[in-house]
């Protein structure tokens, strides 16, 4: 049996391969060849097999085989094959057999897929997140600069500056608990010039609608409040 001797100057090299804030990169071309040996698998697959595109509905039809379902499967193919007397013609054990192996390496191969995809997301996120924070150096360095009225300082920052503007939200979307709370404060604190309705149509003690308008203008609150019921005699 033979070993293979490490080069000390390849892994030398690649342990100073590190960002300034010490996060150590994969070397490119290892990076590239794990990418180069997914990408053939994923084009590799389709040529293999027959049922690498379902439909939403056909992947619910499909019972598949969970750990349960798995364990009924196994045991009838060893019951099958040592009392062959209750196997029916149009049943092949061999094939039931071969279907087994093959649930078997498929769902390890998913585990390993599924693990595999874990540390390159955790890799991917820690790698963005580096990226992103040297990235901001040079941000925050133009921005300076351009407050500073340094030339050609301005063009920069105005190229960079739409990544941090808020798209606002849309109108369609609910605002949530805390906006709202942060919002009735506001309001009532003569801070913003609003006005939210609230409206009761079924109040627990008596019928009618409860209906609450606060208006802040100018920085003093106005409250109003018109209650309509209709009390049960």
């Amino acid at each position: 049996m033979t070993t293979q001797k490490k080069n000390p100057t390849a892994n030398a090299k690649a342990e100073t391969h590190k960002t300034g804030n010490e996060k150590a990169l994969i070397p490119m071309n290892e990076l590239q060849q794990i990418h180069d040996e997914v990408y053939n698998i994923m084009e590799k697959f389709p040529d293999i097999s027959q049922d690498v595109a379902l439909s939403e509905a056909e992947r619910r039809r499909l019972q598949g085989s969970g750990i349960r379902r798995y364990g009924f499967i196994d045991k009838v193919s060893d019951l099958a094959a040592a009392n062959t007397d209750f196997v029916p013609p149009f049943m092949s054990i061999d094939d039931l057999k071969d279907l087994v192996r093959q649930i078997e390496i498929l769902r390890n191969t998913s585990a390993n897929l599924q693990q595999l995809l874990r540390m390159v997301n955790d890799e991917l996120l820690v790698t963005g997140d580096e990226a992103y924070r040297i990235a901001l150096m040079y941000y925050n360095s133009v921005r300076d600069a351009s407050r500073r009225r340094v030339p050609g300082a301005a063009a920069l920052f105005n190229m960079l500056r739409p990544f941090f503007t808020s798209m606002g939200r849309r109108k369609t979307d609910e605002p949530t608990e805390k906006e709202i709370e942060k919002d009735v404060k506001a309001l009532l604190h003569g801070k913003k010039e609003d006005e939210i309705i609230v409206k009761n149509e079924k109040p627990t003690t008596s019928g009618g609608m409860h209906e609450v308008i606060d208006e802040v203008h100018r920085g003093r609150a106005t409250i109003k409040e018109t209650i309509e019921e209709n009390e049960k005699n």
